[in-house]
């Protein structure tokens, strides 16, 4: 049976992995940052312009940032969802799928979704 392995970095690649670790938890530390505070944006003018409407959820903002990370992901143009390549697509849509697989269904039954 042949296994796999990855390399050992070498202390160079290392330090690069660390800076760019390091950017992209920052990055997405932004992100949930900017998806909170446009929710709170949301309330706070719906309840200063005193309408009845229940505020926008983050769930709104997060699929916004999904659906527009998808898009780019793919090639195509956000605003107008024209422009994509379908098999990079398909391709992101079956990473997706292997999240699940991997590691969400095989986890026990007491595992609790948000």
């Amino acid at each position: 049976m042949k296994t796999h392995s990855c390399p050992i970095p070498t202390p160079q690649e290392r330090s690069f992995l660390d800076i760019q670790q390091a950017a992209e938890q920052k990055m997405l530390e932004k992100v949930a940052r900017a998806i909170s505070d446009a929710a709170i944006e949301v309330a706070a003018s719906v309840r200063d312009a005193g309408l009845s409407f229940e505020p926008t959820s983050e769930g709104y903002f997060t699929f916004a940032v999904q659906q527009a990370t998808f898009v780019r992901l793919c090639g195509g143009n956000p605003d107008t969802l024209r422009g994509g390549n379908p098999e990079v697509g398909d391709h992101v849509v079956q990473n997706c799928r292997n999240i699940i697989d991997t590691y969400w269904k095989t986890q026990s039954a007491h595992t609790t979704t948000p």
